[in-house]
């Protein structure tokens, strides 16, 4: 490239006059007292004709409707002379305002460019400092920018970039190899990019050269990113990038641009390097950001260095790295502290390194691994995050966690809502923790909102790979390794287990229930309780029903859909990685009052039952209806179950004015009595149940006392006796004056229907005087107990 800039000035030089010395530039030139003195537009027509060559601005210069382009110029420097020289742009040239190309030695210093585009190409030792790049459109519209295309040895310090301007430098590769390995640089010192500016490096070079780059104390918002590739050298140090409230403060991309022409050098090893260092990323949408869409070079080995940095207050990650096509990416993590973001995450890398590293107040999972590898070579502190499943750490798509031997692991204060507080692994995926024994392991104060407090998933070391823990009162378990059957309040402990489900009968419609608890191993080997999802599946493998099962014993209910009776099945219970349970399921005939209805595959209310208001459930074998009914059976053999059937059953389905409950009533064909009031009961309510009588003076039915009472009541009644037939006498009501017998027919009459037309004490007063008239003084008594 040196051997092509040679050429191309030869030319130039032959072709061109040569001028040296110093000018003046101002619109103004009046107000001047320097000379020679002209407006920008003088020395315009042909800027490549002056080399060795300073150029001092003077106030404010404007650029119309011509462009300054300098090509193949040496050593020539536009230096702003006052306190605010200025060069601003208008529309028409404002694309393509200012150009350098094939040049060398050119320095621009103390101006402030408003609404230009500046472009250096293909040029050597290129210097801005104390200079402002600035666009009047705002953020809205990147229309400007500094274009520095294979601009080696640039220079830029001191200077800033304002809302609405871009930087961006590219680099191409040379037209053919080189012998030896070329090295260029680019150097930022003091560089402001403020909010709504931004870097779009693309280095598409492949292994041609090699480029050096020093990001030194760059306060930068990168609207667009750092596009790395083939082979350079980059160090960002002391350096800020924040308030990116769209994207990632700092992103890395190894993008399809990468791909290029490569370069072997015999007995030079390849190594691209990029060390950030002593640098606060913060108040982003995300913090650094590692990703790429191409695979690297092979010929180069890459390596990045994160080191004594601070990363927070990010909303979403403040560290993102996404190896999907870096797998052997080395990525080196030191003395670096992720504070405050949303979360870290590293997914699909193997070749990950933390070193005296801290996690803390990330408000989504302290550090999530996926697919990744990832080493601890010293120590690492995890305290006070919160998230879901892994409040702390989050090991997912089998990460491995390598923990060597001089690491220090501590994970404090965090919180899980769900599972895996301190450190969560998912063994579905075979995650794992790989240690050497003793390493050092603090957890104090972890939780979460179900199980597995501080571990989750951590199990079965032997004793050669514990860790030391600090606090060995640790709460721990992992997935379910062991299902177990309880009966219904029993407490869930291991030694209530029951392993085995015996053969079930029931009635097509019916559910199966069982009270199921699921229980995985504890950092120890300890049996405790877990959640999971717990199948059941037919002989055949088919799913047919899914439940899942908190850390307690909870009920699964499943109510297969039957189109037949009297078969026999096979179903599996099985949950996770525990052993599949296997249990006969038997199917029944209906049951009495039941009969199959194959559209709906249960049983519904036979035909004899089928009635407004009646309706009947499998599950209960309870039958309801609106009351005023009784519905029972009679049968011509021994008493039935309502469990079992019985062909030899008639089902009686009547009205029931006297005796049955007007309301709602719910009971069994084989305890019909629920349908009865005052203690009645059998066919129709027409006696009493058993252990009551029938009292004098009611048609209730009570329970009869064995006591002294009765001859008190014997002795009453005597005198009552005698005192009734006085009256009567006193009265001549006799039978031949024939008045007593027309009252005694009304009154027995009335007294016969006055449960049909007075329901339970609808019409007091009359009800009283008709059962005094039939000798009912409201004495409900029996005499003596006959059961």
């Amino acid at each position: 490239m040196s051997l092509l800039l040679v050429v191309v000035l030869l030319f130039f030089s032959s072709s061109c006059s040569v001028s040296s010395g110093q000018y003046y530039v101002s619109d103004d030139c009046s107000s001047v007292t320097q000379s020679p003195c002209n407006p920008l537009s003088v020395y315009a027509g042909n800027m490549s004709q002056y080399n060795n060559t300073i150029f001092y601005f003077i106030g404010t210069t404007s650029i119309s409707n011509y462009v300054i382009a300098m090509t193949a110029v040496k050593n020539v420097t536009l230096h702003g002379l006052d306190q605010s020289p200025s060069i601003h742009c208008n529309e028409e040239v404002s694309k393509n305002s200012i150009a350098v190309q094939y040049s060398d030695n050119v320095t621009i210093s103390n101006i402030s460019f408003s609404d230009c585009t500046v472009k250096v190409d293909s040029s050597n030792n290129i210097t801005i400092t104390n200079s402002v790049f600035a666009s009047s459109f705002g953020t809205n519209h990147y229309y400007y920018s500094l274009v520095t295309s294979n601009a080696f040895d640039l220079k830029i310090s001191s200077s800033v970039f304002s809302a609405g301007f871009l930087w961006y430098p590219f680099y191409t590769p040379l037209p053919g190899c080189s012998d030896e390995l070329l090295h260029y640089s680019l150097i930022l010192t003091n560089v402001t990019f403020t909010a709504g500016s931004g870097i779009e490096l693309d280095m598409l070079h492949g292994t041609t050269y090699n480029v050096s780059i020093i990001f030194d104390h760059v306060q930068c918002c990168t609207k667009h990113g750092l596009q790395p590739g083939g082979l350079f050298y980059f160090l960002i140090i002391n350096s800020s990038f924040y308030d990116d409230d769209d994207g990632a403060g700092l992103l890395i991309a190894f993008d399809e641009n990468s791909k290029s022409t490569d370069c072997s050098y015999p007995g030079t090893q390849l190594t691209s390097t990029l060390l950030i260092e002593d640098s606060q990323i913060y108040n982003n949408k995300q913090g650094l950001k590692i990703i790429s869409d191409v695979y690297l070079i092979e010929a180069v080995n890459y390596h990045i260095i994160i080191k004594s940095c601070l990363i927070y207050d990010n909303i979403n990650e403040g560290l993102f790295i996404d190896g999907t096509f870096l797998r052997f990416l080395q990525i080196d993590i030191i003395d670096t502290e992720l504070i405050g973001n949303g979360g870290n995450k590293i997914m699909n890398s193997n070749a990950i390194s933390l070193s005296n590293v801290t996690v803390a107040n990330s408000t989504s999972t302290g550090l999530s691994l996926t697919a990744s590898l990832v080493t601890i070579k010293n120590d690492l502190i995890v305290k006070n995050n919160t998230g879901v499943v892994g409040g702390g750490l989050a090991m997912n798509d089998s990460s491995a966690l390598i923990v060597s031997s001089s690491a220090n692991l501590k994970f404090i204060d965090n919180h899980a809502s769900y599972k895996g507080g301190g450190i969560y692994v998912e063994e579905s995926t075979h995650s794992d923790i790989l240690n050497t024994p003793n390493i050092p392991l603090t957890l104090i104060n972890n939780s979460a909102g179900l199980v597995g407090g501080d571990v989750y998933g951590v199990y079965g070391k032997t004793h050669s790979s514990q860790f030391n823990l600090m606090n060995p009162n640790i709460s721990s378990t992992s997935d379910a390794a062991n299902i177990c059957f309880f009966h219904l309040h029993t407490t869930t402990s291991y030694k209530n287990c029951k392993k085995t489900v015996s053969d079930q009968h029931i009635y097509p419609g019916q559910a199966l229930k069982f009270n199921v608890a699921l229980f995985g191993y504890d950092y120890f080997g300890s049996l405790t309780p877990t959640d999971g999802t717990v199948e059941i599946t037919n002989d055949y493998g088919t799913l047919l029903n899914e439940t899942y099962i908190p850390n307690t014993c909870s009920l699964i209910e499943y109510t297969p859909k039957l189109t037949q009776t009297e078969y026999k099945s096979e179903l599996d219970i099985t949950s996770s990685k525990t052993n599949n349970v296997i249990f006969h399921l038997i199917v029944n005939e209906c049951p009495i009052g039941f009969t199959l209805d194959k559209s709906q595959g249960s049983c519904t209310c036979s035909q004899s039952l089928s009635r407004e208001n009646v309706t009947c459930d499998i599950n209960t074998l309870n039958i309801t209806h609106n009351g005023l009914l009784w519905i029972g059976t009679y049968h011509t053999t021994t008493p039935f179950n309502a469990n079992e059937t019985n062909p030899n059953a008639c089902i009686i389905n009547e009205d029931c004015l006297l005796y049955c409950s007007p309301n709602s009533v719910t009971f069994k064909l084989n305890h019909t009595h629920t349908q009865c009031v005052d203690n009645r009961g059998h066919r129709m309510c027409g006696s009493c149940t058993e252990g009551y009588s029938l009292l004098m003076g009611s048609n209730k039915c009570g329970q009869c006392h064995n006591n002294y009472m009765m001859i008190a009541w014997i002795a009453l009644f005597a005198v009552m006796g005698v005192l009734l037939v006085v009256l009567l006498i006193a009265l001549n009501l006799t039978v031949s004056v024939g008045t007593l017998n027309g009252l005694l027919f009304y009154a027995n009459i009335v007294k016969l229907y006055e449960p049909v037309f007075s329901r339970k004490g609808a019409l007091p007063v009359l009800s009283q005087v008709i059962s005094w008239i039939n000798l009912d003084f409201g004495f409900e008594i029996c005499f003596y107990n006959v059961h």
